[in-house]
């Protein structure tokens, strides 16, 4: 981050007009101009970005300038904490940096699930009372989220009988930090309007094609190696 505008080095690219060639000389560095910076091209601007960084990669061309035992990539300004957009801009550039589709895809897969984690946290949106969700309060089920048919393929065509998710632990925690699970919501909670939409998500509607996002979101039951290994086949 930076406050005084006249502080920026000489040789500094505009993030918008970045192309390949700027990368090409060492020393070069990105200016990160929330103001001058469209919302509706946040997404156009961080593809762009990738695509040069895996070329330099392939090229073995290192972005940004050495600055003592770091690299730094660019300039920050006018960014605001408070911004929920500025904050998803910056975990794309983050995401970008990673050399390896393993390392970014863990990444993305551990930020978004911590957000998910961090929207539900000590507000009980589920309204248990009494071991029950709010959409099971007037039944005499306690057959929840975490349940799944024997046969997760088949499902009902071959028993009508729940069991709990293999992974849930007796706390009634997660063992496997599915992201499919943690994007899902059921009626009750979409009545209350809360509904996980991957394009509505920066991350995951940035840097997965439509095949990788239908995995993404259905994947449930599924632990998170499992997942990432079949998104880095697609």
């Amino acid at each position: 981050m930076i406050d005084n505008i006249n502080d920026l080095p000489e040789k500094i690219i505009n993030i918008e007009k970045i192309t390949f060639k700027d990368f090409k000389g060492e020393g070069r560095v990105l200016k990160i101009d929330f103001n001058a910076l469209e919302e509706n091209k946040y997404k156009k601007i961080i593809k762009r970005l990738l695509f040069i960084k895996n070329k330099a990669v392939k090229k073995k061309i290192e972005m940004g300038k050495r600055d003592k035992e770091k690299r730094l990539l660019g300039y920050v300004i006018n960014y605001d904490e408070n911004n929920k957009k500025h904050k998803e801009f910056i975990l794309g550039i983050n995401a970008v940096l990673y050399n390896n589709k393993y390392e970014r895809y863990n990444y993305i897969y551990d930020t978004v699930c911590d957000y998910l984690d961090g929207f539900f946290y000590g507000k009980n949106l589920c309204d248990f009372k009494d071991n029950k969700c709010g959409e099971k309060r007037n039944t005499s089920s306690n057959v929840g989220c975490c349940h799944h048919y024997k046969n997760k393929i088949l499902g009902p065509l071959l028993s009508n009988n729940l069991i709990p998710c293999e992974y849930l632990k007796e706390d009634h925690s997660c063992g496997a930090k599915c992201i499919s699970c943690k994007l899902f919501t059921c009626d009750y909670l979409e009545k209350k309007g809360i509904k996980f939409r991957i394009r509505d998500i920066f991350l995951l509607d940035t840097f997965f094609n439509p095949l990788q996002k239908y995995f993404i979101k259905t994947m449930v039951f599924n632990p998170k190696n499992k997942i990432i290994n079949r998104l880095l086949k697609l």
